[in-house]
C-alpha cells in the first residue's frame, strides 16, 4: 500500500505557526518532540515528520478500508524514516528541497512511479498523460476513480484491477505515486 504528501514550505510557514503553545502537543509525540526540539533544524523536521504521517495516513487508510479520521498523534515518526501505527511499520522516503518536502510511505518494497509538478492546476489529467506514456496506451483507456472512502485508483479499460495511487498538492505542488 503507498501513501503521498507535500508540503510547500512557503505555505506552511505562512499558514502554520508550529511553535505557538500546544502545537507540537497536539500534532506529535513525546520522542518526536524531543526530535524536534533537539534539531538542528526544528521547523524542517517539524514539516518532515507532518508529511511522513499524511503518506502514511493514506497508506494505512488504503490498507485497511479506513473511513477518513486523522489522528496525528497514532502516526509515531523516527529520524531513520520509519512511521509506527498500532502494531504496523511503515517506511517512507522524504525528499527535503528548499521549496518543499516531499513524503512517500509504502508497507512494502514494490515498484512505484512518482512525480512532482509545480504550478500544475489539474493533476488528474497530468497523470493519465504520464500513465498513458508509461504503460504504452491510449489515454482513453486510463481511470481514475475513488472508492467510498476517496482513495483513489486508476483502471485500465475498467477491467483492470485498481492500480493503487496517491495524489497530493499543497500550495504551489502537487505530485502523485503509483503503484506500477
Amino acid at each position: 500500500m503507498i501513501g503521498n504528501d507535500i508540503v510547500d514550505l512557503q505555505v506552511a510557514k505562512v499558514q502554520s505557526n508550529w511553535q505557538r503553545r500546544g502545537w507540537l502537543q497536539k500534532i506529535c509525540t513525546s520522542a518526536e518532540q524531543k526530535d524536534i526540539l533537539s534539531s538542528k533544524n526544528p521547523e524542517m523536521l517539524v514539516w518532515k515528520y507532518w508529511s511522513m504521517k499524511e503518506a502514511t495516513y493514506k497508506a494505512h487508510q488504503r490498507h485497511f478500508k479506513l473511513s477518513p479520521v486523522f489522528n496525528p498523534k497514532s502516526f509515531e515518526c523516527t529520524l531513520g524514516g520509519k512511521v509506527y501505527v498500532d502494531s504496523f511499520v511503515y517506511k517512507t522516503n522524504t525528499e527535503i528541497q528548499n521549496k518543499y518536502i516531499y513524503t512517500i510511505a509504502m508497507i512494502s518494497n514494490k515498484d512505484c512511479f512518482s512525480s512532482i509538478y509545480e504550478n500544475i492546476v489539474d493533476i488528474s489529467s497530468k497523470v493519465k498523460k504520464i500513465l498513458c506514456q508509461k504503460l504504452n496506451i491510449p489515454i482513453s483507456l486510463i481511470y481514475l476513480e475513488k472508492d467510498n472512502n476517496g482513495v483513489p485508483t486508476i483502471r485500465i479499460d475498467q477491467k483492470t484491477t485498481p492500480i493503487p495511487i496517491s495524489i497530493t498538492h499543497h500550495g504551489q505542488y502537487s505530485a502523485f505515486v503509483a503503484l506500477i
